[in-house]
């Protein structure tokens, strides 16, 4: 890239996480001068954080990728040639410099000869899937750990998470101004997170249902109050634990409870990052190096399977009788920082200095150290 060029720029999302996880780049990117645009896809609350950024952006399937009653597998092969097709005609009479995505972009960038970077944080083997997004893209960006196959070639591994894009201490200071009044007064609560598990990744897989729900409140109401986050409906008996939470909040409310209970990797693992005890419960968790790493380097994240309740009970009996747990949490999470970078910052730079910081990166994949 010439210096101080200005870069015109697209990125394509299709999931609430990816403005999380793009959420600095971008801010960053338009600050600096740059030509940030992003197309989106009508799903959950993405077009509320998109627009509440002020982003220019345009929304194709404004009512969700997917058919409804069908397999999620099934509406993505469907909607195939049809998102391709939509991308490609909104992109082209523009000129563009890069691509980023974490789908069907890929393709589009393909054809016109534009770069693109494909972000993924999971196991090739554990989303084997991605076998249709992966062969067009010309960069794939993933946690080193990470392992991609035969794509390893095109990989630029960066030592992080994907989390760590937004909450990385660079980017993340906890405020507990941002949480509900009535959790302000230092007395310790619980969160439990409910997704709906109906991903492509997640098809045949399990979830926390309500029985276990109610065990678990059961444990935790003994010692603090307990917050329900839930994406699906919940029964009138559990209704009375729900609290209403600005999405934009929820890495406060994290931060501040003494343990984070949940079935959703995405945000166990943000838990995770900010130094608070975190507990997965699903049937997918160990099938991804990222939960290996944080459980057995770094001890911040301990994952079960619905019917191991002795288990999780164990644990968190264990984590109750720690009377410094956040404190002892904290020194783990400092110990993972130290071996991690600020990866919102390291792409940043890739993007502004490419295609120079690609033969940097290749050269000496440590380049990325000074990033922290």
């Amino acid at each position: 890239m010439i210096k101080d060029k200005k870069l015109r720029i697209l990125f394509f999302l299709i999931h609430p996480a990816k403005y999380h996880q793009f959420k600095v780049t971008v801010n960053t990117l338009i600050a600096k001068g740059h030509d940030v645009e992003l197309i989106i896809i009508g799903r959950d609350i993405l077009p509320e954080l998109v627009k509440n950024e002020g982003w220019k952006h345009k929304i194709i399937f404004p009512h969700g990728r997917k058919y409804k009653g069908v397999n999620s597998l099934i509406s993505a092969g469907l909607l195939f040639f049809p998102t391709i097709f939509k991308l490609f005609r909104l992109t082209l009479w523009k000129k563009y410099d890069l691509f980023l995505t974490d789908d069907l972009l890929s393709y589009v960038g393909k054809i016109r000869g534009i770069p693109t970077f494909f972000f993924t944080d999971d196991d090739f083997s554990a989303v084997p899937q991605a076998l249709l997004y992966l062969p067009p893209a010309s960069h794939i960006f993933s946690p080193d750990i990470c392992f991609m196959g035969k794509f390893k070639k095109k990989v630029i591994g960066y030592y992080g998470y994907k989390s760590l894009c937004h909450l990385h201490p660079n980017h993340f200071k906890p405020d507990i101004n941002r949480l509900d009044e009535s959790l302000r007064d230092g007395k310790p609560f619980f969160i439990v997170r409910t997704v709906m598990a109906n991903s492509k990744h997640d098809i045949e897989k399990n979830s926390i249902g309500d029985d276990l729900l109610r065990k678990l409140i059961s444990i935790l109401e003994k010692n603090g109050r307990v917050i329900l986050n839930s994406e699906r409906p919940l029964p009138e008996d559990l209704k009375k634990y729900e609290l209403s939470i600005r999405k934009n909040d929820i890495n406060h409310y994290m931060y501040f409870s003494k343990i984070f209970i949940g079935d959703s990797t995405t945000m166990a693992v943000e838990a995770a990052v900010i130094g608070t005890p975190s507990i997965e419960i699903d049937d997918w968790f160990d099938d991804f190096k990222q939960y290996h790493e944080l459980c057995d380097k770094y001890k911040l994240l301990k994952g079960f399977r619905l019917e191991d309740e002795e288990g999780i009970f164990s644990l968190i009996d264990e984590y109750l009788k720690i009377d410094n747990l956040k404190e002892e949490f904290l020194k783990r999470r400092d110990r993972m920082l130290q071996d991690k970078i600020d990866v919102s910052a390291f792409l940043i730079w890739f993007i502004e200095n490419y295609p120079q910081s690609l033969k940097d990166y290749k050269a000496d994949p440590q380049i990325q150290n000074r990033f922290k």
